[in-house]
């Protein structure tokens, strides 16, 4: 929701246009009476005004309940500073299935969480401007989070932090943000075009992330699926200085640098053909763990979409590993097709399928991979994405026998 910052025309005009009209009135009342009107004639006009007046009235009570700006509008503590809030709710049902139990789950979906925006913003002049962003989420039952064996909920009970920074903003010399927020390389491995993210990407952890899979004779936990599975995307949210590049030809560069040493940079890019009726979106990023974390890492993703409503979409990222000594550094692909089609007057249909493998992350020799088909139905009258889809698990480890894990999710966004 945005600040509403000018009524509407029709509203400015309204007191002009009905004392216009109460004022001409009067005056044909006046000049009737004065050229010695019946009492009967002059009655008869003061009813009919009357009857207009309220009319009026009632016109001007119904287009006010039907008008958003007759809701309270946000604003900012200082006027010298803008004010939008904004933010979504996504709730789902999850059925999981791990080889020995069948579990129902009330979920909030961890690959778009529940969550609210503050957003400031103040110009200096027609260059520089300011801006803040406070955006925090609040998961009961993330899908991240969730245990096979748990009775009740899991969660904080409180809201985290995703966005908590502030930046300098120049048309010409770009953008420099200080706080906690995204790093430069994070997202890099998450463009996508399908229209399907809300409930699958290259993020296959965060769908079930705490299931286990679990040996098929015993029925141990091994490792859970958020241990099995990367998408190796950047360095997350941190706190952080960024710097963007102000966007040339399509490409924009960006680069952060995060306490403890690390730091990273990426590149996109982003461009509509028009010519071929196809967009493209691309992101490659590089970080250097530094002495905060045990890894350098490069990962990147790209995404078309044809007019035809085809797309196609590519993630990989690898890890190289400090602490492993012998063996195969952890690395990861993903590839999605969808399709977008407009059956219904609601808002497109969005379909996609993918798969996704993740090898030697958890274990050396160890090969994760993971199919799924989905489904995403938007209504763009209230700003609402209906979703379905169905994810498998498998695992392979040397010596051990490991049973799938099937998860079928079933919810809805709202945005707001």
């Amino acid at each position: 929701m945005q600040t509403a910052k000018h009524p509407s025309l029709l509203n400015r005009l309204r007191p002009t246009v009905r004392g216009a009209f109460l004022g001409a009135t009067a005056m044909m009342l006046f000049a009737y009476s004065s050229a010695s009107a019946s009492a009967d004639e002059l009655s008869e006009l003061k009813a009919k005004f009357e009857a207009m007046q309220q009319r009026i009235e009632q016109l001007e009570a119904r287009q006010q309940a039907a008008s958003p700006a007759s809701a309270k509008a946000v604003s900012s503590g200082n006027k010298k500073i803008s004010l939008e809030v904004s933010g979504q709710v996504n709730r789902a049902a999850l059925m999981v299935d791990d080889g020995d139990r069948t579990k129902f789950f009330h979920v909030d979906n961890d690959n778009s969480s529940t969550r609210v925006r503050f957003v400031g913003k103040g110009r200096l002049n027609q260059d520089f401007s300011v801006g803040a962003l406070v955006e925090v989420q609040f998961e009961s039952n993330s899908t991240a989070n969730i245990d096979i064996d748990q009775d009740g909920e899991v969660g904080t009970d409180s809201f985290t932090q995703r966005h908590l920074t502030v930046y300098l903003d120049s048309k010409r010399l770009g953008r420099l943000w200080l706080g906690q927020g995204d790093t430069a390389s994070n997202g890099t491995s998450e463009v996508d075009l399908s229209g399907t993210s809300v409930v699958a990407y290259s993020g296959i952890a965060d769908l079930a992330g705490g299931i286990s899979f679990k040996n098929s004779a015993t029925q141990v936990k091994l490792v859970t699926i958020g241990s099995a599975f990367s998408q190796f995307d950047g360095l997350s949210r941190r706190d952080r200085v960024r710097y963007d590049t102000p966007t040339m030809s399509g490409f924009k560069g960006s680069t952060s640098f995060i306490q403890g040493d690390a730091w990273d940079a990426a590149l996109r890019y982003s461009a509509d053909y028009g010519a071929i009726g196809t967009k493209i979106s691309a992101a490659i990023a590089y970080a250097a763990g530094g002495q905060r974390f045990d890894f350098n890492q490069v990962n990147g993703s790209v995404s078309a979409l044809h007019s035809s409503g085809l797309s196609l979409t590519l993630a990989a990222g690898t890890q190289d590993l400090d602490k492993r000594v012998s063996g195969d550094d952890p690395v990861n692909y993903y590839i999605k097709g969808g399709y977008q089609i407009k059956p219904f007057r609601i808002g497109k249909t969005y379909l996609s399928a993918d798969y996704a493998t993740t090898d030697d992350l958890a274990a050396v020799g160890d090969e994760a991979n993971s199919w799924g088909v989905f489904m995403v139905q938007k209504i763009d009258k209230i700003a609402t994405e209906l979703y379905l889809g169905y994810r498998n698990h498998e695992l392979d480890r040397t010596g051990a026998s490991i049973d799938d894990i099937s998860v079928v999710v079933a919810g809805l966004r709202v945005k707001f």
